[in-house]
This record gives C-alpha cells, structure tokens and sequence, in this order.
C-alpha cells in the first residue's frame, strides 16, 4: 500500500513550529541551576496577566516586631583569625554596624566551645576541665581581643551576647565555670556591659563534631549553674540567659532540654537555620518557593516542642542565614540572597518569633559585611527592613509563587497607623499587586533590584533604580518614591516595601 508522506512532513513541521512558539514565550531571565553568571535580563514583555490580589487582616495581630527583632553575629572562629581582615576602628565599619542599632549581637558559634580566656597574666588561668574539644584543636582569646570587641560594642551600641565554652567540664560531666568566672570579672572590672549569655553551640551535633555527648538534662543543670555564676556578679546578675542553641530541631533535644528544667532558666527557646549547604551552590535554590516553605514547617515544629512545656516562652532563631558552613560563595552574599532573607524575616514575624540573629555581620560567604569591609546587598535589605517594619504584624494572602507580608510602619520614621506592606517576586516575569485596601491611598515605594548588569550575582542593590554604596563612609539617603494610588506592578527578580502614611490602621496607632 502506497502512502503520502505529505500529512507527516506537515505535522513534523507544526510541531517545530509549536516548539519554537514554546521557546520564544519561555521566560527568558537565567538563573542557571548550578554555577551560572545570571546576567541574561528578563524580556520586557514577560509578565503575569491576572493580578493578585492581596487581602489583609488588620483585626488580630500575628506577633510583634519589635526594635530588637533584627539582630547579628560575628562567628567566634574570627577571633581565632584574629579577627581577619576587621578593622573594629575603621570608621567606614562603625558606620555600618551603626546603621543596625537597636540590635543583639552575638559573638558565638562552632569554635566558641574550643575558645580558652586568657585575660590576665595576675590570675590563674590553668584549665581544671576534663573536656576540651577533643575533635578541634583549642585556641586562647587574649585581654586584648576581648577588650577590642567589648569597646567597639559600647562605641556603635549595640547588646553584646556571649557565647560561653561549654565543653569546659568537671570529672563528673558537669559544666566547669572556673574559665567564665576570670572572664566575668575582667569584664565587671571594666565595667563591661553583656546582655545575655548562651552555654555552648549546637549540642545535638556534638557527637559528630566532638565525639563527644552533653544530655540534655546535663545541659538544663548547665545553665542553672551559669545563672548561680552569674549572681556572684552584681553587673551581670540581671543579664539573660537563651538555649539551648540547637543546630536543628530534633525533639529528642531540644524539647527534652526545656522539659528538664531549662524553660525555668531561659529567657527564649533558641534554635539555629539555615535552609542548605554552602557547597551545593545552586543558585536556583535561593528564589524556590518550595524553599522557602521548608522553614515554615521547622518554625511550626519549634512553636509546638516549646508549647508542649511552656506556653509563654519566647522562641529565638539566635543563628540563621541561607546556607551553613560559611554560606555558598558568589550567592550568599548577592541580591539573589535577599529573596530568602527577606522571607525569612517575614515568615520569623507572622510566626511569631521574637528575635533572630544573622550569620553574620562580617565573615563568611554570607557577611553582611564583606572581606573589604564594604556592604553587601543583604546589609541595605536589613537596614531598610529595620527603619521600615515595626509594631503589629497582619496576616496577608495573594498567591503562592510570591510573597506578601504586611505590619505596622515603624513610628520612628513614619506616622502613627501607617501600614508597610512588603512583597517579593522571585520569579522570572513581571507581577501585578492589587492592594484593593488601598486602591484610593498614596504611598511610599522602596522598589529593590539588582545594582547593575549582574542581575541575581550582583554584588550592588539599586533603590528605586539606585545603586547603593556608601558616600564617604557615610550611608547615603535611603529615601523612598512617592506613588500615587493604584495597581502595583513589580519587575521580575524584585522586592518592594510599601508604606501607606494614611492606612490609619487602629493596631498601629498604640504605637
């Protein structure tokens, strides 16, 4: 039997036809899976057709942001380094930690538990301990490490948190305070103001760090003998105490530690996060929704464990960044990396968490400040949050590809009953908001994008289509756009806080 070939070549060339019709409305803005440039800028006729619309619930407040709720770190491996390339007395450095204040800053982290005080040549400071982290090689803070630490922190203001050596230990396994007392009494000598204190660093990964087991029953009589330390110093007898410092949240510690007595002790339930490995180093990660969501079942964990035995006791993130180990590098420390900071900190609000701190203010693939001592995108995204979001937090629906979290607007720096709305598109085509609430109302727009032609790998930020760098050591104005009322249309690969001076909302008006 004979058959035409003409009706296969047609459809052959149709689905060449559809195929290359599929290729040209593909969105066009690569984000490359795993070590890519991302320089490729999105098409200007990519974009969501139907708006989302927003709804915000201004009658009940989720939680409160309050002027502490942002804080930082530096990671006690840089004292090791001898604080590597920071210049505690460049002025470009105490201008930058100073755009942060009000904050907590916690000097803590893996290499606290192998850190030894050396302070004082006229005191004994032989080590009576029985544990010394037999996996890590210890190291000795000298006088003059902490004492430039301690006046840097009391030059920029910030509340310092230290985190203690827990792995100083007694023959019978309980923590030994002998090293914490020399340093308590140099500092109360000195008049040395500390916030709070934590005992030691992520205990549920102790024994594969250390090879070495603290229980948590053995960790909740820890911390009472740090809280008995801590009232033989009347400069330190009214500082807090947070734990326990968990790196993830295995129940098997961290809620066995609040159940043994440590809820009594703490001010706050404290638990570590990031969302994946440094080394993975794939880009696409830091704008996936689905990534973005896996920290909201771990908070819902940590709420239900710290519920479980004490109903009011606040829960911390006291060390959290987008990937542990240093962060990923040329990503962590990016504008791509602000589409995870900037969720988390919506999520950490609307959950109902009390404060985190970031990893970290300089050090690392994921500093806020980098090895040459200039800002990074996520330090002006943390500056403008904190001059921006204060007060109630509002729940607020749109859809699932973007993000929407609403909250009072900082009364520092804006009226009272002004309302922010935040938003972020981590997608690769244009989005439109409707903010049907306020269809009639003005407002103030600080639209972020990436600083220059590197789109998601810059190092740059740009407000409102401004680069953001420093003036001469100085902070330039971070002033927003005055926008009238109306749909709002945000770039692909954006974030945007948006501040409505006239939403007189009654929650925001008791500020």
């Amino acid at each position: 039997m004979q058959v035409s070939v003409a009706p296969f070549l047609f459809a052959i060339l149709c689905l060449f036809g559809i195929s290359r019709a599929s290729q040209h409305n593909a969105p066009h803005f690569s984000v490359n899976n795993e070590k890519g440039r991302g320089r490729t800028l999105p098409k200007k006729d990519n974009s969501l057709v139907t708006p989302v619309v927003v709804n915000i619930n201004f009658q009940q407040s989720l939680g409160t942001i309050t002027s502490h709720f942002v804080g930082v770190t530096i990671d006690t491996g840089a004292v090791e380094h001898n604080w590597a390339t920071l210049d505690f007395s460049s002025k470009k450095v105490q201008t930058l930690a100073r755009a942060l204040v009000p904050t907590f800053f916690r000097l803590g982290g893996t290499s606290a538990d192998a850190m030894t005080y050396v302070l004082d040549t006229g005191r004994d400071h032989s080590d009576h301990s029985t544990i010394m982290t037999p996996a890590k090689p210890g190291f000795n803070m000298t006088a003059e490490q902490w004492v430039t630490i301690n006046e840097f922190v009391q030059t920029v203001g910030w509340d310092f948190i230290f985190d203690f050596n827990a792995l100083k230990r007694n023959a019978d396994g309980s923590w030994n305070p002998d090293n914490a007392r020399q340093l308590l009494q140099f500092s109360a000598d000195r008049n040395y103001t500390i916030a709070g204190f934590e005992m030691g660093n992520e205990y549920d990964h102790y024994n594969n760090k250390y090879n070495t087991t603290v229980t948590p029953s053995q960790l909740a009589k820890d911390v009472v003998s740090l809280q008995s330390l801590l009232s033989e110093f009347p400069k330190y007898y009214g500082s807090f105490i947070i734990g326990p410092e968990t790196g993830g949240i295995h129940e098997e510690y961290f809620q066995a530690f609040l159940a043994a007595g440590g809820s009594k002790v703490v001010r706050a339930a404290s638990f570590h996060h990031y969302y994946f490995a440094g080394a993975d180093r794939i880009l696409s990660r830091f704008t996936d929704v689905k990534i973005m969501d896996s920290f909201k079942l771990q908070v819902d964990s940590v709420f239900n464990q710290t519920r479980s035995v004490d109903a009011l006791l606040p829960v911390w993130l006291s060390e959290t960044s987008s990937a542990y180990n240093g962060g990923a590098k040329g990503q962590s420390d990016r504008f791509v990396a602000g589409f995870l900071w900037l969720d988390k900190l919506g999520v950490a609000s609307s959950k109902g968490i009390q404060t985190l701190l970031r990893q970290d203010f300089y050090g690392g693939n994921y500093g806020l400040v980098d090895t040459d001592l200039n800002p990074t995108p996520d330090f002006w995204l943390t500056v403008l949050y904190k001059r921006i979001v204060r007060g109630a937090v509002f729940n607020a629906t749109g859809r699932h590809d973007v993000r929407v979290y609403a909250a009072c607007a900082n009364t520092d720096n804006f009226k009272a009953g002004s309302v922010v709305v935040y938003m972020l598109n981590p997608n690769n085509y244009t989005v439109t908001f409707d903010l049907h609430q306020f269809h009639t109302q003005h407002r103030d727009r600080y639209s972020l994008t990436a600083g220059d032609q590197d789109g998601l790998l810059s190092k740059y930020m740009a407000l409102n289509g401004v680069k953001l760098e420093l003036v001469h050591d100085a902070l330039p104005h971070l002033n927003p756009a005055k926008a009238s009322p109306g749909l709002e249309k945000m770039a692909p690969y954006s974030y945007t806080f948006l501040v409505f001076p006239d939403a007189r909302a009654s929650l925001c008006m008791q500020a």
